[in-house]
């Protein structure tokens, strides 16, 4: 793809985070990887701790601030969420709609998450002479969604994107059963799918076989990478694990990447668990190369089904850029199991009793060089479904990059 600025788009990108921030999703980065800076416009209205060295920038930035002590999370949330809506999006829309007269973009491309973003920038929808681009990664009707804004609210909000979607030029979400579930309620099928992928190096790494082995180490290391996305199953996965873990011959040590602070929590082992700090995208993956197994728990119980359905989970690209095939713990409908049953890269329970759990970890840490064993299987899913420059290059084009 011509790599002259002339020819890309100037976008004009609508987020809850800046770029350089920690908690800023690894796909948006690596969705915009090699993307002219100068070409890049962003808004922002969260403040959050950001890299010492981040990968993306912005060649401008524009913002307007949300107190985080405002955000309906935790506490006063149907206090909070009224005034959100009736007050500071409001606000927030005036402010935007500033930004991007000021800004002058040719595409506006905005990311639709679980916070009160649909509100701000359902503002968008009217615009004329600029092309609007929605991304829908995170529904606002689910468990956290709906005890943080109401049920009312959150589907209001949740009828906001979808509107946007159905006027927007182009769209792109993660998963086949979100795919799916935008044609039901806009009657579009023409969207793109993204998720976390290879990039081409990790593609030419596992072609040539050139990954070291973690296998000969005398530990045996899993990866959880990223948020514990269902504690609960989290909880009955990490019991099953410890309850086996000494009759392993090799020792058994969980390591969580991502800077959490799960060291702080109770449940926390430090004679068998480590926590790193932040990496570098590159770093990241350097690090979980040294394990066996990568933990992906993804409400097996199904007791938030629309999450599990329409969201896959980022940290299964970054295993698998690794090299390193993946445990998955997961409902029957979830998007994780249902790829995990098309593609061989790892192995998978849907199983919520503790005894079958046990025996699950039994026989998985059994196998013998599992990277290798799986090597063939990520190789093939990362060549037909997680090609990261492949996907850029499609979202590019549908942008107008030349």
């Amino acid at each position: 793809m011509n790599s002259n600025p002339e020819h890309f788009p100037k976008i004009f990108f609508v987020n809850d985070y800046p770029p350089g921030s920690q908690i800023l999703a690894d796909l948006i980065r690596q969705l915009l990887l090699g993307y002219p800076t100068e070409k890049i416009a962003w808004w922002y209205s969260r403040q959050t701790p950001v890299y010492a060295k981040p990968d993306l920038q912005a060649g401008s930035l524009y913002h307007y601030p949300l107190p985080a002590k405002l955000v309906p999370n935790q506490r006063w949330t149907k206090a909070k969420s009224l005034f959100m809506e009736k007050i500071w999006v409001p606000l927030a829309a005036r402010r935007l709609r500033q930004a991007i007269a000021e800004a002058k973009p040719d595409l506006v491309w905005v990311f639709c998450n679980a916070h009160c973003w649909s509100g701000v920038a359902a503002t968008v929808a009217n615009l004329h002479g600029v092309r609007l681009h929605v991304s829908l990664w995170d529904y606002h009707d689910i468990s956290g969604g709906l005890h943080a804004l109401g049920k009312s609210r959150a589907q209001r909000f949740m009828d906001h994107a979808f509107r946007l979607i159905k006027r927007a030029d182009t769209y792109d979400t993660l998963c086949p059963s979100s795919i799916e579930e935008i044609h039901l309620r806009t009657g579009r099928n023409d969207g793109l799918m993204v998720h976390s992928g290879f990039e081409a190096v990790h593609l030419q790494a596992l072609a040539l076989n050139a990954l070291q082995p973690a296998d000969e180490d005398e530990v045996l290391r899993l990866a959880y990478v990223g948020t514990i996305i269902s504690e609960k199953g989290f909880f009955r996965t990490l019991a099953a694990l410890e309850k086996i873990r000494n009759s392993q011959k090799r020792k058994v040590v969980l390591e969580f990447f991502g800077n959490r602070n799960y060291r702080s929590r109770s449940w926390f082992k430090p004679d068998w668990m480590v926590e790193h700090g932040l990496f570098t995208d590159q770093g990241l993956i350097d690090a979980v190369r040294r394990c066996s197994w990568g933990i992906v728990v993804m409400d097996p119980d199904g007791e938030d089904l629309p999450y599990s359905r329409f969201s896959f989970p980022n940290k299964v690209g970054t295993y698998l850029s690794a090299g390193v095939p993946v445990l998955g713990f997961g409902n029957p409908q979830s998007c994780l199991v249902r790829m995990m049953q098309e593609h061989e890269f790892g192995r998978f329970t849907t199983s919520t009793n503790a005894p079958e759990l046990e025996q699950f970890f039994l026989e998985s840490l059994q196998i013998l060089s599992p990277r290798e064993k799986f090597r063939a299987g990520i190789l093939r899913c990362a060549q037909t479904e997680f090609d990261a420059a492949a996907m850029r290059a499609r979202l590019w084009q549908l942008w107008g990059v030349k």
